[in-house]
């Protein structure tokens, strides 16, 4: 099974903005996209021309036995 990792120290997502115009970058910041997207629109403010951007996220993944699976099985002995 596939899903999101979840824990202390795992944030959300990891997110910045890019402007295609000019290739400026926002910064990265941790779970919340919010912060990069008012990057985007303050960059527009100061360069009028310039309103593509692109949004790079990054997720944490895990992936975990399923039911059934004897791994899994295997680690529920083992107390993982």
């Amino acid at each position: 099974m596939l899903g999101e990792q979840t824990g202390e120290g795992v944030p959300r997502g990891i997110f910045r903005t890019v402007c295609l115009s000019c290739g400026a970058e926002s910064g990265a910041v941790d779970g919340e996209s919010v912060r990069v997207e008012r990057w985007a629109l303050a960059h527009t403010g100061a360069l009028p021309a310039h309103r593509r951007y692109r949004l790079v996220s990054e997720w944490f993944l895990r992936v975990d036995p399923a039911d059934g699976n004897p791994l899994r099985e295997l680690e529920r002995g083992a107390g993982a």
